[in-house]
């Protein structure tokens, strides 16, 4: 398994991508749960914290949010796609979501952006890169708050100015980065954002 570690703002934890060896949906949550197993025992050693693979056990919080049952103050969350898993481990409630760059949708567009958002999209130069950029967004959100995609999407809205990404909801920041041609954006909770 070939796990690479991408820099980010210590502040959001740590963050691990690997390859998905074929593009299908049983090996892509493999692979995720198979890089968590490693990110894990990374993150844990770089933060001094002992852990035991034996406790490494996972437990099922409302919406079916993964926590370890025996290391509640190691925070994480996967994300998979075509050709790429994705681990995100911090020490604050967290979401991650990785996508690669795809085509508008405008059932999705209409649905889940808010007006504010579908402006931006009409007004964009790259309208495909910034659909894929909202839409992490936002599942990265949903994801850090354990609600996942049963959360009414248009409730939380983006804005951009210049590298600053301002959330219409309080109490979290975000990120985003790109890894080759894949959209990645994380959230923490239980800050508040300047």
């Amino acid at each position: 398994m070939k796990i690479r570690e991408i820099k980010i703002p210590e502040q959001f934890g740590s963050l691990y991508v690997c390859p998905v060896p074929e593009k299908n949906r049983k090996s892509e949550h493999e692979t995720a749960h198979a890089l968590l197993k490693s990110a894990v025992r990374k993150y844990a050693e770089a933060k001094n914290i002992i852990i035991s693979e034996e406790n490494l056990v996972l437990d099922y919080l409302e919406y079916e949010k993964p926590y370890f049952r025996h290391y509640p103050e190691i925070y994480f969350n996967l994300s998979h796609c075509a050709g790429l898993a994705v681990c995100l481990l911090s020490a604050r409630e967290c979401g991650v979501d990785a996508e690669s760059i795809r085509e508008i949708r405008p059932g999705v567009v209409r649905k889940v952006f808010s007006p504010e958002e579908q402006i931006l999209l009409q007004e964009s130069a790259e309208p495909d890169k910034l659909f894929t950029k909202i839409w992490t967004l936002k599942e990265s959100y949903v994801k850090a708050i354990g609600r996942g995609i049963g959360f009414r999407m248009q409730e939380v809205s983006f804005q951009f100015r210049n590298d600053e990404i301002l959330c219409s909801q309080q109490n979290a920041d975000f990120y985003q980065t790109e890894y080759e041609d894949y959209q990645i954006s994380v959230c923490i909770t239980g800050v508040q954002s300047e």
